[in-house]
């Protein structure tokens, strides 16, 4: 059930995480699974509402209508949690919404399905890139903030940095001519579960360094998060242009003037 079509300012993700269900009555993997379901498609229409500003036409729309919307990829058509195409550039930007909300029971930490949301982002920025190698993928996956404290000695690095570790090496494509299997950028979203502050969230680029224990001391807000989409997808369409002189721009091609006539 989609979100009202507010743009999201606030630093909270209360009302997804509320529109979910009870965290503490998920008990079975069905429930669980239905949890995350629901989870990622309101946080894709906040994400979709607070970009709409920058581009107009996104999916899904302001009535929730184009949740999951079908790209063409590599392999015939896939779902997209949110999605921007045009005419004219196809797929220009699309956003990859991955929820991880539960301790595994037996490790007591959240790695347990690293590895198949990595395959399944894998997977993703694979088939998009193959057939629209300029399109801009973003991945954020959220987690909840106490996976930062699970670490130790022992343990080795908390569930938050090993989801640094591994996420890393699925970020970072900064030209059409690198790894298709890429996304341009990853974000993690801590979230928090305590009932005081339940909801409040802060993003984290895994391209920057983690501490290996504890949580970050230096994070984005959600304005932050949006912006970083933002301008990862001007810096392929829209460039920024810097001149010595004045203040940077952005920039297309400059128009080629036509030859005179001899």
């Amino acid at each position: 059930m989609a979100r009202s079509p507010k743009t999201k300012i606030e630093n909270s993700i209360n009302a997804e995480l509320t529109a979910a269900g009870d965290r503490a009555k998920m008990i079975t993997r069905a429930e669980k699974k239905n949890y995350a379901e629901i989870l990622s498609r309101n946080l894709a229409q906040t994400f979709a509402n607070s970009l709409r500003s920058s581009l107009p036409g996104i999916l899904p729309d302001p009535d929730g209508k184009g949740q999951e919307s079908k790209v063409r990829s590599s392999k015939g058509f896939k779902k997209l949690d949110v999605n921007y195409s045009t005419v004219e550039l196809g797929l220009g930007l699309g956003v990859s919404i991955k929820t991880i909300n539960f301790r595994d029971p037996g490790t007591k930490r959240y790695t347990k399905n690293y590895t198949r949301v990595d395959g399944e982002l894998r997977a993703e920025a694979s088939d998009y890139h193959e057939r629209q190698p300029y399109a801009v993928m973003v991945a954020v996956i959220f987690l909840p903030i106490d996976s930062c404290d699970d670490g130790g000695v022992a343990a080795g690095p908390s569930s938050f940095g090993q989801a640094v570790q591994i996420f890393r090496f699925r970020s970072g494509r900064d030209s059409p001519k690198e790894a298709a299997m890429l996304f341009e950028r990853v974000l993690i979203g801590l979230y928090e579960t305590d009932p005081d502050r339940f909801g409040d969230v802060v993003f984290f680029d895994v391209m920057s360094p983690p501490p290996r224990n504890g949580r970050p001391t230096t994070t984005l807000t959600f304005s932050d998060a949006i912006e970083r989409i933002v301008d990862t997808y001007d810096g392929r369409n829209s460039p920024r242009f810097e001149w010595a002189d004045a203040a940077p721009e952005k920039v297309t091609a400059p128009p080629i003037e036509a030859d005179e006539e001899e």
